[in-house]
Parts: structure tokens; C-alpha cells; sequence
């Protein structure tokens, strides 16, 4: 009769698949920087948080925290929190190869060599957005910009334990810190009427532009993150370029950091924001968000532009009819030039572009800021230098709306009855939005 006596220790079967099926119910995030998938809950829960809910959904369960933590353990792959995309790879490479105590001296004095370039490259962008500040503060005809997005703010906010288990409407908060006043002005919207890609990034930039920048600015310099789908690619490339062929800039000079070493002035702007939004317990929408943005940091400091599907300009079917996808650089041109020493302009290579009114339709590239040696790219579809692109006129998104996934519609319905009957109009609007099924 051995193995047959019931185990007064053992949980059953059915307790076990209840822990599995309440650890799926969470929804997650999937990083998209990294190198491989990884999936992330929620950066206010925990494994005891978690338990805790558990035994108030399912009272007839007996079920230990430490059980629970085991299952959660031995059977999903998940992270706390948001994904980590701002550490440098290289950094943490070389600093363990240095530690290695299975390395030879040799070795470990090329590793050690090989970080301090690494790092020398690195700081050549704060030394650069430093000099920058430093000369607009005294020279009213150069001006420098930093912009990125902020992490997305979830509505509604109510503190419900409920609402971990479903998705909310996401807010997109865009920023642009002038490096001479040392304001930042942002763009607000949420999912429903716009995404966040070049589209998005260059009709802001433009709208910044227009209306903050006085005329007497004729030198420009940006800085940003290397994100592909939002600040390096050829919509942002052919926009800036269009700024100096139109001479409303003489100079304009876009430099990127090495990955892992992207902090930027917008970085301080965002953690004032999340300051307050983190001692506020219920906001519910984007007006009130806008409210709480202004009110952080030192009055004066934040002005929000919330967005609508209309102000969102369609540059990536305008630039195609104005400048070339690709071409090989002027240095590289000559039939003497081996084949494997031709450049083509991939943007991806590059961490500064270089713009001049004297020379329109031409980009200098290089993939060192600062470095000697540089690529010549002349871009321009026509011939006739005296052709000036016009900024395009159509709209991103005619329709005035982008799809919400519908399983997200179905989740906000449920989170109806927590919301006060003063804004019920801007949800009840929502859970009418066109829907798409795919995230």
C-alpha cells in the first residue's frame, strides 16, 4: 500500500492550476529594445502583493505564500517593473571580462583599454549638449533642443486592486527641453488618436518649432535618444534637411548617444512629472493629467499641447516625392573606390547628421561624434537647387481616430463603475472608438 496514504502536506491539483490561471490572469508587458523577449508585470505588484490577491479571490484556498512563490518561480518567466533598455551592454561586458579572474594580464589590459574608449565616446555627448547650453545662454542666434517620450501613463488611476488585472487607456506624453530656458514643453494625447512614431516626432517638432522658436535662431542642435521608430530614421532625417533647404535654419547639427548612455535633460523634466503623479491616488483624464504636468517643478516650468489626430502630419509618404531612400557618399563615388569601400547612407550607422543651408539636399554623417572622418550624402531627387520642399499639408490619420485594441474596450468597460459621473462623457466616447484585435 505504499505511495496510497493522502499526504497531509501536498496540495491538490485543483489549488495548483487556481495559482497558474490567476498568475496568466496578469497582463504583461513584452520589452522591444532588448535583445531577446522579455515579458514584465506590472511595476506595482510583487510576488506577496500577488498572494494577497490570490487568497481574496479564491477564500477556500489554502494556500502558503511560500507555495505560491514556488509555483511562480518553477513555472513563468516574468519580471517586475518597467524593462531595463537604458543599460549599456558593452559597459557590463567589458567590466566582468576585467573581473575575470581566469584572464590574462594582457587580456584583461585590452578589455580595460577597449572600456575606456567605450567611455570616452560616450561622455563626447554630454560634452557636447554642456557646450551647447553653455553658448545659447549667451548667443541668441544658436538654440538647443532634447526631446523623448515619457514612459505612458495608464488611465484611469484609482487605487483598486482590481485594476492589475486589466488594461487601460494609455497616455503619450512627448517632451522638448529648450537647453537655453531650461523649459519643457510637452504634447499630450492618448492611444485613440495617435501612435508614437516619425510621424508623430517630426509634426511636434515643427509645431515646437513654429510657434517657440524666434526667427533670429539660425543654428540648431538636437539631441535624443537612437530610437529607430521615433528620432533616427528617414522621416527625421528628410524633415531636418528641409529645415535648412528652406533657410528658415542655417546650421543644423541631430547628435545621438551610444546605447546605455542616453540620459538627457528631458530625463530630470519626466522625473518631476512622476513625482506627482505618484502622490496623486485617482486621475482619470488627460485634462487632468495636463493639470498635474504644470503643476510640477518650479511654476512656469511645464506647458502641455494636448494633441489631437488633426495635428499629426503625414511625413513618411511626403518625403519619398523630395529626397532619395539611399545613395552612395560623395567620397565614395569614384570607380577607384573598391566595392567594399563604398558607403550608402544607412541611417542606423550614424550618431551625428550635419545640415547646412549652403549646401542643400546634403547630409554629413559620421558615426563618431567629433570624429575626422565624415560621409557626404547629397540627397535631393531634383537637380534645381533653388526647389524648396514645402512641410507636407496631409494628415497623418484622415479618419481622425487610430483603432484600440478591442480587448482593451472590453477591460475599460468593466472599470466604468469606479469612474465619477464628471467624466463619464470621455469614456463613454472610448468604449464606442473603432477597435482593431491585435495589440
Amino acid at each position: 500500500m505504499r505511495g496510497q496514504q493522502n499526504n497531509r502536506k501536498s496540495v491538490p491539483v485543483g489549488d495548483v492550476q487556481a495559482i497558474k490561471d490567476h498568475i496568466s490572469s496578469f497582463p504583461v508587458k513584452i520589452s522591444h529594445h532588448a535583445s531577446k523577449e522579455y515579458k514584465y508585470l506590472d511595476a506595482q505588484l510583487d510576488i506577496k502583493k500577488m498572494h494577497t490577491l490570490f487568497k481574496e479571490k479564491f477564500p477556500d484556498c489554502k494556500v502558503k505564500y511560500s507555495f505560491y512563490y514556488k509555483i511562480f518561480r518553477e513555472n513563468f518567466n516574468l519580471h517586475f517593473g518597467r524593462p531595463q533598455i537604458d543599460t549599456c551592454g558593452e559597459c557590463e561586458q567589458l567590466k566582468v571580462k576585467i573581473k575575470n579572474p581566469n584572464l590574462n594580464e594582457c587580456a584583461k589590459r585590452v578589455a580595460m583599454a577597449e572600456l575606456a574608449i567605450h567611455e570616452r565616446r560616450s561622455n563626447k555627448f554630454y560634452t557636447s549638449m554642456k557646450d551647447t547650453k553653455h553658448i545659447c545662454k549667451n548667443n541668441d542666434s544658436v538654440l538647443g533642443l532634447t526631446f523623448d517620450y515619457m514612459q505612458n501613463i495608464s488611465l484611469p488611476c484609482i487605487p483598486v486592486q482590481e485594476l492589475f488585472y486589466y488594461r487601460q487607456l494609455s497616455v503619450f506624453p512627448f517632451a522638448i527641453h529648450n537647453l537655453k530656458t531650461d523649459e519643457a514643453s510637452l504634447f499630450l494625447y492618448h492611444e485613440g488618436q495617435a501612435n508614437k512614431g516619425p510621424n508623430e516626432t517630426c509634426s511636434f517638432l515643427h509645431k515646437y518649432i513654429s510657434d517657440n522658436v524666434p526667427p533670429c535662431v539660425k543654428e540648431l542642435h538636437l539631441y535624443s535618444d537612437a530610437c529607430g521608430g521615433q528620432n533616427k530614421n528617414n522621416c527625421m532625417v528628410r524633415f531636418l534637411l528641409s529645415l535648412t533647404d528652406t533657410n528658415r535654419f542655417d546650421i543644423i547639427i541631430h547628435r545621438f548617444p551610444i546605447r546605455g548612455h542616453s540620459y538627457l535633460a528631458c530625463d530630470r523634466d519626466f522625473a518631476l512629472v512622476k513625482r506627482v503623479l505618484k502622490k496623486t491616488d485617482r486621475y482619470y483624464v488627460p485634462m487632468e493629467v495636463c493639470q498635474l504636468i504644470t503643476s510640477a517643478g518650479v511654476p512656469g516650468k511645464f506647458t502641455v499641447n494636448m494633441v489631437t489626430s488633426d495635428d499629426v502630419l503625414d511625413f513618411k509618404n511626403w518625403w519619398p516625392s523630395h529626397y532619395k531612400k539611399t545613395c552612395l557618399s560623395l567620397e565614395s563615388q569614384s570607380k577607384a573606390v573598391p566595392r567594399s569601400q563604398k558607403q550608402d547612407f544607412a541611417v542606423s550607422r550614424f550618431v551625428e547628421f550635419q545640415y547646412n543651408s549652403r549646401h542643400k539636399g546634403t547630409v554629413v554623417a559620421s558615426e563618431f561624434i567629433g570624429g575626422l572622418v565624415s560621409h557626404t550624402f547629397v540627397l535631393r531627387q531634383s537637380s534645381d537647387k533653388s526647389l524648396n520642399p514645402t512641410i507636407p499639408v496631409q494628415k497623418a490619420y484622415p479618419a481622425k481616430n487610430v483603432p484600440i485594441n478591442a480587448k482593451k474596450i472590453i477591460d475599460l468597460k468593466k472599470v466604468l463603475r469606479y469612474v465619477p459621473g464628471e467624466h463619464r462623457d470621455f469614456y463613454d466616447e472610448i468604449i464606442q472608438w473603432p477597435t482593431k484585435q491585435t495589440d
